[in-house]
Formats: C-alpha cells, structure tokens, sequence
C-alpha cells in the first residue's frame, strides 16, 4: 500500500471516529447538546451505565461529612450514625487477661466514647491492648528469670560448695532478726526478680549470720563449708615459702600436703 494511501486510510479513521462522537450528541434533543456534563459521552452505553451508578447511589444511605468548623456534637451525630454508642458504658468490650481493673475499663470507654469509636472498633482496639500486655508481661518474667538466674550463677560462683549452707543461714539470720522470711517473697524489684534473689541480700544476712552466731541459729550445723574465698586464704597460708610445705624434711610436710590438696576442693 502506497504511503497516500495510507495516510488517506488514517484521516478516514479519525473523520470516521469524529463523526461518531458529534453524531451521538446530535442526536440529543436541542436543549441538551451543549450541556457540559454530556461532553465526556460518546456513546450511549457510557452515558447508560454513568444513569445506573447515579440510580444506585440515590437509594444509599449517605451521611454528610461536617466541615472543618464544625462543633463537637455535629460530630456526636455522625459518630452515632455509623453505630458509635450514645453513652460508654453501653460499650461491650472484653479482656481475655486481668491487664485492667474496673475503673482501668472505665477510663477507657470514656476515650473510646471521645473518640467515636463503634463497639466493633474499641473491641479491636481492646484486643491490641491485651496482646500487649500480654506480650508485656511475657517479657518481665523472662527478664526477671534471667535476673535470677544470674544472681544465683554470681552467688555459686563465690561460695562454691558452701552455697546451700549460706543461703540456709541467710534464711536463719532473717528468722532471728526479722521474725520471718515472708518479705523476701513479697517485695518485687525493678527488674522482676523477688527481694531474696538479689545477690546483695543474700550476702548481707549470710553475713549477719556470723555475726549471731551458731548458738541463736536453730537448727544451724556445727560443721561450716569453707568459700572458696576462705579457702584460698588458708591455702595461701599454709603454702608460705617459710612453711613446712616447701620443706620435704618437716614432720608435718605430708599433713600440709594433704590439707592443701583438701582445700583446693573448695576452688
């Protein structure tokens, strides 16, 4: 096909199409053809299927937004519509977890009320804030479980063989001085773990308990296990250069012998 025939096949097309569309609004009665609204229409199926979505739309019910000056009751009236309820208390919200009390509850219906929220979305917004705490308090306790652990480790670590033996006179000394143990149990520290897993407690009643004495321990064995610490003491005492544990010759160098290799035990 020749490059005139072409182009005369291309200006046809676009008459063609040209005429269609001024053809379709011609066809319009008089004092609609010049109507702005119709300009967009080509063809009646567009024009029908724009009548059926108007018709649609017409049996909906539509609630007018307020404008940027309303008041707060003019948006009461719309939060009402779209199924908010007219008073908190009429709220039915739940929690699966004791993460808040009764007046907790109430406080938040107020702010859900303010807010505008229907039942179904402060019911959302009431699970959010249960797997929270839920997840919340999973948290805590493993961290104050890690917090425990690491205490005890501490604790193992310096008094080596004599730790069930501290932590029974910690607990003696605390009966004597105090009446009891029950406090331990009762105060929570800020990182979770229970007064009487802290390390530093544990220490200053082990301490008091030497300072009592075995006589006002009831129940205390008179046996003591040594620390590693009192044990290194003593197994740097009875291994001076001048002792009889460097000295093959000394009656007692087999005795220190022994008694250093005891001790290390304790390590």
């Amino acid at each position: 096909m020749s490059e005139e025939a072409i182009q005369e096949s291309g200006s046809q097309e676009v008459a063609n199409t040209g005429a269609a569309s001024v053809g379709f609004l011609d066809s319009l009665p008089e004092d609609l053809r010049n109507e702005p609204s119709l300009r967009n229409f080509t063809d009646p199926g567009s024009l029908a299927k724009s009548y059926v979505h108007a018709q649609r739309m017409i049996g909906a019910d539509k609630i007018p937004l307020p404008g940027k000056s309303a008041t707060d009751d003019e948006w009461r009236a719309v939060y009402s519509r779209l199924g908010a309820p007219n008073d908190p208390s009429e709220y039915d919200i739940s929690f699966s977890s004791a993460s808040m009390g009764e007046n907790e509850i109430a406080s938040l219906k107020t702010a859900l009320h303010q807010a505008g929220l229907t039942n179904r979305q402060a019911q959302a917004f009431a699970n959010y804030l249960d797997q929270s705490y839920s997840e919340g308090m999973s948290q805590r306790e493993s961290a104050a479980e890690d917090a425990r652990y690491q205490g005890e480790q501490e604790l193992r670590q310096e008094y080596g063989k004599a730790f069930e033996q501290k932590l029974e006179r910690a607990q003696m000394a605390a009966n004597v001085l105090l009446g009891g143990t029950e406090i331990f149990d009762e105060i929570t520290l800020s990182d979770g773990r229970m007064l009487g897993d802290h390390p530093a407690i544990v220490r200053m009643f082990a301490s008091l308990a030497d300072q009592i004495g075995e006589d006002s321990l009831e129940g205390q064995t008179t046996e003591m296990i040594m620390t590693p610490e009192e044990a290194s003491r003593q197994i740097a005492e009875m291994t001076r250069r001048d002792g009889p544990y460097w000295d093959k010759m000394h009656p007692e160098h087999d005795s220190y012998i022994s008694q250093v290799l005891a001790l290390r035990e304790y390590l």
